[in-house]
C-alpha cells in the first residue's frame, strides 16, 4: 500500500482538492477544542512519500499519531520490506565523505526529506561542507544553532560539532513538547541524530547535545511526566550522561535506565 492510500484509509471527511486530498484534523485541540469542521489537513503525493500539512499547525507527528501511524509510514519503503529500528547506526562508507545533508541521511538511515522537515540543511562552515542543526524552543522559534561538521569522530577526538556564535546549549526538540506530554513519557538520548531517529519512529524523544551538557534546570521541561526513559551508550560519554541524570533530584523517582550490550 502506497504512504498516501494509507493516511486516506485512517483519515476522515476526505475530500479531493485538485492534485491531493483535503482531510479533517484528528487533534482535539484543533479549532479551538470545537474540533476541525472545515477539513484543513492537506494530503498530496510526494516524490515516493505521503506529503501531510495541518494548515492551523498541528504537528504532522502529532495527527500521524491519532492516525496510529509514525513518520516511518509516510515513506515508501523501496525494498518492500519494513526498515527495522536499529538501537546503533550501521558503520557505512561515509565516513570518509564529506558532511553534506545527503551523506548525513545516508549514515543515519534516515529520509532526506524527513530531515529537511525538521530544519536540516546544507551550509559551509568555514569553507566546508557541514549540515545546519536548527534548534527551536517550546513557540517553535530558532533559538540556536548547531552545525556537523564531520560524520564520525576522528582518531584525535569528537570533533563533529560547533555551535553557532552567540547561542549555547540546549534541549533538542523543545518544540515537540506538546506532543511529548501527550505521550506522557519521554526517552532522553545523547545528541541530534539519535532524537531523529526515535522522532521517524514514532517515539517521544528529546536529545541532549553531548554526556557533558546536561543541565539540572532541563528537567523543567519534563514536569509531569510519568516517565523519562535515558539512552546509556556503553563509553565514557555515557558514564558521565548517567551521572549527571542520577544527580538530578527531579528526575530521581521518574527516571529509568536503558542501557545497550554486546553492541
Amino acid at each position: 500500500m502506497r504512504p498516501v492510500e494509507k493516511v486516506l484509509e485512517r483519515a476522515e471527511n476526505v475530500r479531493k482538492a485538485g492534485s491531493g486530498w483535503q482531510v479533517s484534523c484528528p487533534c482535539s485541540d484543533h479549532g479551538r477544542g470545537r474540533g476541525d469542521r472545515n477539513p484543513s489537513v492537506s494530503v498530496t503525493q510526494g516524490d515516493g512519500r505521503a506529503l501531510v500539512d495541518c494548515k492551523a499547525g498541528c504537528e504532522t507527528e502529532e495527527i500521524l499519531a491519532l492516525w496510529g501511524l509514525t513518520m516511518a509510514d509516510l515513506f515508501e519503503h523501496r525494498t518492500g520490506r519494513e526498515k527495522a529500528f536499529r538501537s546503533t547506526t550501521p558503520k557505512t562508507s561515509a565516513t570518509a565523505q564529506p558532511c553534506t545533508l545527503e551523506n548525513y541521511a545516508k549514515a543515519k538511515g534516515l529520509p532526506v526529506a524527513f530531515l529537511e522537515k525538521l530544519g536540516l540543511r546544507n551550509q559551509k562552515y568555514q569553507g566546508q561542507p557541514a549540515v545546519r542543526i536548527s534548534y527551536r524552543g517550546v513557540d517553535g522559534a530558532e533559538e540556536a544553532v548547531r552545525f556537523r561538521t564531520a560524520l564520525e569522530k576522528s582518531e584525535e577526538g569528537d570533533d563533529r560539532f560547533r555551535w553557532r556564535t552567540g547561542t549555547k546549549a540546549r534541549l533538542y526538540g523543545l518544540w515537540r513538547l506538546n506532543a511529548i506530554r501527550r505521550a506522557g513519557y519521554v526517552v532522553l538520548v545523547e545528541g541530534e541524530s539519535d532524537a531523529q531517529t526515535l522522532w521517524y519512529h514514532g517515539i517521544a524523544a528529546l536529545g541532549v547535545p553531548g554526556a557533558n551538557n546536561w543541565k539540572a534546570e532541563w528537567s523543567e521541561y519534563l514536569e509531569g511526566l510519568e516517565k523519562v526513559y535515558a539512552v546509556i551508550e556503553p563509553d565514557q560519554g555515557g558514564e558521565t550522561f548517567l551521572s549527571k541524570l542520577a544527580a538530578c533530584e527531579a528526575l530521581r523517582e521518574r527516571l529509568h535506565i536503558v542501557e545497550f550490550t554486546n553492541v
